[in-house]
């Protein structure tokens, strides 16, 4: 086993990950096999059938160790590209890079934000509804002497 570690981790690749214990070497393995999971987890959802690019694994690198992301917050986001044509691993960027500016960690903070957004939305319609119900034209009178003819 341990020869075996040796080969996947070559030396470079140590001091590249700042590995110098067998507990960091055993932390790092036990992270790469979490996203291994979530890459086969996120291409079974968007059904893609193929490997990842590099840069594709570096988004799914990016939203679980950078943002701590798992896969119920990344499914949220995969599931808002539904009705968008052609989306991909830079649309879902996106949407998770603004939940993570806006600090929103959990699924229920994500959902609360999206059910507030629509809610908006609809109040700004019921307003602008409202507004055309009081629209008027301006008259303009070219002739002010009939204006008056009664």
């Amino acid at each position: 086993m341990l020869i075996e570690i040796i080969f996947k981790l070559s030396l470079s690749g140590w001091s590249k990950s700042k590995i110098k214990t067998f507990e960091e070497l055993d932390e790092y393995f036990s992270k790469q096999e979490k996203i291994s999971i979530l890459k086969k987890d996120i291409c079974s959802k968007l059904g893609i059938f193929r490997p990842l690019t590099a840069f594709e694994e570096e988004y799914i690198v990016k939203w679980t160790e950078e943002y701590n992301y798992d896969m119920s917050v990344i499914e949220l986001a995969l599931k808002r590209s539904v009705y968008k044509s052609n989306a991909g691993f830079k649309y879902y960027d996106e949407i998770l890079s603004d939940w993570h500016q806006k600090g929103l960690t959990t699924p229920d903070e994500i959902n609360n934000h999206l059910a507030s957004i629509t809610e908006k939305k609809a109040r700004t319609k019921q307003v602008q509804n409202i507004a055309k119900q009081y629209e008027f034209t301006q008259s303009t009178f070219d002739n002010f002497d009939n204006l008056y003819d009664n």
